[in-house]
Formats: structure tokens, sequence, C-alpha cells
């Protein structure tokens, strides 16, 4: 009789031991499901928000401006000082029509200005080359247009060209570096997919990859990772197979979820940081041009040039800082550490 109590006793502490664990198990998968779903909202918005950043159009727009030759914010006017630098040429020029000529001249550099600035740069090598080539036509034609005039010419319209082929250099450079950020981004909206996906499968085998594939990250974060409704679907597994406290439980957290989370917040981070060092480069090389172009004569407006300055600083102080993402890698930064925590709970 004492030895059947015995072994009663032993089977109903296995048959509680195991229920104990499977609700154990159970409450972990629930607790992780919703680590993850948060951290996956706070990715999601840092990503937006660093799109955003990213094409914001203020800050490039203005950098853009100073290429426009008919305006004056870089303390000078371009086609102004070649027109400037043509009269006392044009005026010793008996056998050319000169109101002709400067029309010619104005087309060459004022079309530039109706071409889309804020999608291309003025070709100035080319501009420069084809002036010159005019200018010296011109000197080959009028007797009284000397080569002393030419090379006068060349030299006073030259140090403007130079300014401007600076900025061409600099801002092309500054487009190519966030356009590799941009498609960086890009590759990283795929990863932040395919972990939504991964959790969603793991809790949902009864669904296709490659029909989620086709929603964004918002549709498959709200419409297929409701917390309260993964919790509900768990709780009632768990009830469900209480006198079954060894079947196997079909929903599970995928084993590499929290190092691609890691991935995850480490690349935003890296994106980030990028970010600004590629602002900060192409704001000090614009600034430092502007300062150059000061020294370039005493026609040179410096007021003008001080306003450019200040607007460009402040519109590089909008974009650098950026407040409210700086704030979401913080809240991404802390959901990953609520992630990670998990992998402890027993």
């Amino acid at each position: 009789m004492l030895k059947h109590i015995t072994i009663l006793c032993f089977i109903v502490t296995l048959t509680f031991r195991g229920f104990t664990q499977y609700f154990d198990s159970t409450q972990k998968l629930i607790i992780q499901y919703k680590a993850a779903i948060e951290f996956s909202d706070a990715a999601i918005n840092s990503i937006a928000a660093l799109n955003s950043l990213i094409k914001k159009e203020n800050y490039r727009n203005k950098i853009l401006s100073f290429n426009n030759p008919t305006s004056s914010d870089m303390g000078f006017n371009l086609q102004l000082e070649i027109n400037t630098a043509l009269k006392p040429l044009l005026e010793k020029a008996k056998h050319v029509n000169t109101n002709k000529f400067m029309d010619v001249v104005g087309c060459l550099v004022g079309n530039q200005s109706k071409t889309g600035l804020t999608k291309s740069f003025i070709p100035t090598t080319g501009i420069f080359s084809t002036l010159t080539s005019l200018v010296g036509n011109l000197t080959i034609s009028e007797k009284r247009i000397t080569k002393n005039d030419l090379d006068s010419f060349i030299l006073s319209i030259s140090k403007y060209f130079g300014q401007y082929e600076k900025l061409n250099r600099i801002n092309q450079q500054f487009d190519i570096s966030i356009d590799k950020t941009d498609v960086r981004l890009q590759e990283l909206q795929t990863d932040l997919k395919d972990y939504l996906l991964d959790l969603i499968l793991a809790y949902n085998n009864s669904l296709q990859r490659s029909t989620l594939k086709q929603k964004t990250t918002e549709e498959l974060l709200l419409k297929f990772l409701e917390k309260s409704e993964i919790e509900k679907q768990l709780n009632n597994q768990q009830e469900t197979n209480n006198l079954k406290p060894q079947t196997p439980n079909n929903v599970y957290f995928p084993t590499d979820a929290i190092k691609a989370a890691k991935d995850i917040t480490s690349t935003i981070q890296k994106i980030f940081t990028e970010y600004q060092k590629i602002y900060t480069a192409n704001y000090n090389d614009i600034r430092n041009i502007l300062n150059e172009t000061k020294q370039l004569g005493s026609n040179i407006n410096k007021q003008t040039i001080n306003n450019s300055l200040a607007e460009l600083q402040t519109l590089y102080t909008e974009s650098k800082n950026a407040d409210v993402l700086i704030l979401r890698i913080s809240t991404l930064t802390e959901r990953l550490k609520t992630l990670v925590a998990t992998e402890k709970i027993k």
C-alpha cells in the first residue's frame, strides 16, 4: 500500500513539474514576443526618422542655390562679373555685334539657372572653356583686342569659376555620400522586414512568407504581431495542454531574434553617426569656400556672404542635431535591452 502511494506521489510530482515547466515556457514566450514587438516598433520609427532626415531638402536646396550663376548668395553675381570683364574688350570691337555677343554669353551662363538647380550642378568647366573660346575668337577677329586683353579677361573671371568648381566638387561628393546612405537604409529596411517575418512565421506557421513579403513593415507589425492576440493564443494553448504537459509547444521564439535585433540597432546607430559626419564635412567645406570668396576682391559683398553663412549654419544645425531622432534611438536602445534581458528568464 505504501509502495503504491509512493509511486502515485512520484507520478503527480512529475506531472506537476511538467505543467510548471510548460507554464513557465509559455509565459517566457509571451514576454519575449512583447519585447520583440516593442523593439520592432521603435526600429520602424527610427528608420522612418532617418529617411526623413536624409531626404530633408532645406539644407540641400540651400547649398545648391550657391551654384546659381544669377544669384549673389556667394557675394558676387557670376553673370555680372563676366559682363564687367567683357566690357573693355567689346568697347574695342568694330566688326562684331556686341549686343548679340552679350546675348550669347548671357544665354550660355544664365540658362544654367533654369535647369533645376536642386537636382544638378552648373557645368563650370564646360562654361569656362566655351566662354574663353568665344573671347579667343573675338581676339582673333578684332585687331584692337590684344592677347593681354584676353589674358586679363581670363584672369578676372577664372577666380569666380574656381569657387564654383569647388562647390560643384563638394556638393557632388555630398550627393554621392547621401545616396550611399540611402542605399544602406533600404538594405536595413529589408533586414527589419525579414526580422518581422521570422517572428510572424514562428508564431503562426500557417502563413506564407512570399505573401507576407508584399506588405510593408508597418502592416506586418500592426496586422500580424498584435501583442494581445499573441498573448491570448498562447494562454489558450496553455489551457488546452494542461492535461498534456509533455506536448511540445508549436509556437517558438526565433533563436537568432535577439542577435538580429542587436545588428539592426547597431546599423541604425552607425548610419546616424555617418549621416552627421557627412553633413559636418559638407558644411565645413562650404563655409571655407564662402570665407575664401571674401578675399577675391573689393567688389565682393561680404555682408551677403555673412548672411549666407548664418542661414547655412541654421539649416545645418537643424539637420545635424536631429533631436527627435536621437530620442528615437534612445528608445530603441532601451527596448533592445529589455529584449536581451528575456534571455535570462528560466
